[in-house]
């Protein structure tokens, strides 16, 4: 089971699983979804990240003693990811992480679309030269702009001017763009792969589940 940590804070259980509900669905993997409190805009700068520490490693270790077997940090950011993986005996996944490195198995070179003012620093360690630069859609500062009208064109128009700039690949570095559905989107309309934050944590997970299955 897959224990995924929701970094923001949210009261409705559809919310709350709504990530986990996605990778239950594409892979098959049962999801113990839990938030971490008073954050209700979730994780967008230094001081939001910081604040969240202390919270995901209280619920990564609450989640192994759930009986999880994984546990997937559900920001692209990747807050609080070597400090989980250190209190912990079981494999933690960050979405950020996972879609940048999927992002790399098909492109040489990779765009990076962002609600914050520059890209994560454990995608840009990952993509290294592959990466042409980032963007970010206009007058979106937290994950729940993206759910507006607004926050998705401004989503379709950030990923437009990637592609102009050459990007083959756009990795989605804000799990608020699964919650939209945009990968797909982007696909369809920009005939460029996007790659979705949480369906690529779940596709690691995915791998690690068959990886540590025992052998008959």
């Amino acid at each position: 089971m897959l224990g995924m940590i929701r970094v923001i804070t949210l009261q409705d259980e559809l919310a709350i699983h709504r990530h986990g509900a996605l990778i239950e669905e594409r892979f098959g993997l049962r999801v113990l979804s839990r938030c971490i409190p008073d954050q209700p805009q979730g994780v967008f700068d230094a001081e939001t990240e910081a604040a969240s520490v202390p919270k995901i490693l209280a619920l990564a270790q609450e989640l192994e003693r759930s009986g999880c077997s994984a546990i997937g940090i559900s920001c692209a950011a990747d807050p609080a990811l070597d400090e989980a993986r250190a209190a912990v005996r079981i494999p933690v996944l960050g979405a950020g992480s996972c879609a940048a490195h999927l992002a790399l198995t098909s492109a040489r070179r990779v765009g990076v679309l962002t609600i914050l003012h520059e890209i994560p620093p454990r995608i840009t360690d990952i993509l290294g030269s592959a990466c042409v630069g980032m963007d970010r859609p206009d007058g979106v500062t937290t994950t729940l702009d993206l759910n507006t009208p607004a926050g998705r064109a401004g989503a379709l128009a950030g990923a437009a001017r990637l592609v102009e700039r050459g990007a083959e690949a756009i990795v989605l570095a804000c799990t608020g763009f699964a919650t939209i559905g945009l990968a797909a989107e982007l696909e369809k309309k920009l005939g460029v792969r996007a790659f979705d934050p949480i369906l690529a944590l779940g596709a690691a997970a995915a791998a690690a589940a068959v990886w540590n299955e025992p052998e008959l």
